[in-house]
């Protein structure tokens, strides 16, 4: 058995702002790692943090860029369990999409249509938490009750394969990661 790590931020860009008006959820982020320190984390999003375009597959930094900038945003790090099969296929499907990271978009319409309820597909184009559901569904890691192109980032917290593993700020958890202590939640999630 391996575990893959899921986490889950709300960073206070104007986009992320819009999400969580549109929304109302807690996080309106995810990102998706297969070891423990966080250093393979990967998702949808800007690709400068300085610039919300052009945005698209990147590999991001808990302790750099935005997550650095805004220390103090609340982030939730959850656990997957997953068997060695599924773990290598996840992995291999995010190699290689990072190997080819400049032919994928950031869905922006996929957005709305997630908001709406709009199942919508579009090759090489995905927002993060449509690109989390689909590598996790497609590996087997995870079935899920709806199409990935309408799940929120949010939702990852109610699958029943994920255990919480630390619920606090960036800030928290990068101390913690740091100092090589465990994700130990500070609150349920």
């Amino acid at each position: 058995m391996k575990t893959l790590y899921i986490l889950l931020t709300r960073v206070p860009t104007a986009a992320s702002r819009v999400i969580r008006l549109a929304t109302g959820d807690a996080y309106t982020h995810v990102a998706l790692a297969w070891d423990p320190a966080l250093s393979t984390l990967c998702s949808f999003a800007r690709r400068y943090w300085r610039f919300p375009i052009p945005a698209g597959l990147v590999q991001e930094d808990v302790r750099a860029g935005n997550y650095i900038r805004h220390a103090n945003i609340p982030c939730a790090l959850l656990a997957l369990p997953v068997s060695d099969r599924v773990y290598d296929a996840v992995c291999r499907r995010a190699a290689a999409m990072l190997a080819e990271r400049r032919r994928y978009r950031y869905d922006y319409a996929g957005l709305i249509s997630c908001r709406l309820g709009i199942r919508r597909q579009k090759a090489y184009a995905y927002f993060c938490s449509q690109f989390v559901a689909d590598l996790l569904q497609q590996s087997g890691a995870v079935q899920l009750s709806k199409p990935p192109s309408l799940m929120r980032p949010q939702e990852f917290l109610t699958l029943p394969e994920v255990t919480c593993l630390y619920r606090g700020t960036i800030a928290e958890l990068n101390h913690r990661l740091a100092c090589g202590l465990p994700p130990k939640p500070t609150h349920a999630c």
